[in-house]
């Protein structure tokens, strides 16, 4: 079991050996491995069951699991590159996820990862600019103001 990014999801070996696969595709998308990225799959990894096929097709309920996972690793250096992108697309085509789903994901991890830091007064500004760097919509940093 597993509490990745709000998804409460039972990961058998072999979905829990295709999301590390997954994550280290995409952290090796765009041939530079940050530490952070490292640091994040390694942190998914330390409770896992061991074994199991990285191939095997996910069950539905672990693929929101998978898709966070990846765009997390993607976000870990604070950008998703075209070549993330691309990889990303390419692992939900492969499960299965469509384009839009991975959009909408996109987007609740980086409102997720903003979350983290909404109260920290220290970080306001640079939190704000990050949010508009991500793309975020007006009135989603407007609310991270508290001015929504």
């Amino acid at each position: 079991m597993t509490d990745w990014l709000d998804a409460d999801v039972d990961l058998d070996a072999s979905a829990a050996a295709a999301i590390a696969s997954g994550m280290r595709q995409v952290a090796q998308a765009d041939g530079m491995i940050h530490q952070r990225e490292l640091a994040l799959i390694a942190s998914f990894e330390a409770d896992l069951p061991g074994g199991g096929d990285p191939e095997a097709p996910l069950p539905q309920e672990a693929k929101v699991v998978y898709l966070r996972s990846l765009i997390m690793v993607a976000l870990a250096d604070g950008v998703i590159t075209d070549k993330e992108e691309e990889r990303i697309n390419a692992l939900a085509d492969a499960q299965g996820i469509n384009r839009g789903t991975v959009h909408g994901e996109t987007l609740e991890v980086k409102r997720w990862f903003l979350r983290a830091f909404q109260g920290v007064h220290i970080f306001k500004d640079a939190v704000l600019r990050v949010a508009q760097d991500l793309g975020l919509d007006e009135a989603e940093v407007d609310a991270l103001r508290g001015e929504a």
